[in-house]
């Protein structure tokens, strides 16, 4: 019996101290996730306005390679190479020494496959942003 109690004990305790550790993680997720979704607005917005609702939560470094005319330029290149945006699902989380990586997957007009990569550093400050078209190619069979 006392066996039985030792290990109940023991179970509960490793499961809420596993809990308590992703919760430190879970609100630095949650504050990424938003910063992209205000990106995610600004892009498909019909002009660059969103652009000076987001450019605060970018690193300075990229606030400085960035202007309202590459970020307008940037969304017409999207819109032509691209299309429409019709949906967004959040794929991945990696957190790294310096900085973390969110992965989403997109689904456009012309492009059924986009993997969106954004970087941030330990600011919580996005550093980078890539568009990668994924191709799916047929089976063979």
């Amino acid at each position: 019996m006392k066996k039985a109690v030792m290990l109940v004990t023991l179970v509960v305790t490793m499961a809420l101290s596993a809990m308590c550790f992703a919760a430190g993680d879970g609100s630095v997720l949650n504050k990424q996730q938003r910063v992209v979704d205000k990106f995610v607005a600004a892009v498909n917005t019909a002009d660059s306005s969103g652009f000076a609702q987001m450019s605060a939560d970018l690193a300075p470094d990229l606030q400085s390679k960035i202007t309202a005319a590459d970020f307008a330029a940037m969304q017409k290149q999207l819109k032509e190479k691209f299309g429409t945006q019709k949906e967004l699902t959040f794929a991945a989380y990696e957190r790294f020494d310096q900085g973390d990586r969110l992965t989403y997957l997109a689904s456009y007009s012309k492009q059924k496959l986009v993997r969106a990569v954004y970087v941030f550093d330990k600011a919580g400050k996005m550093t980078e942003f890539v568009f990668v078209p994924v191709e799916i190619k047929a089976e063979n069979k």
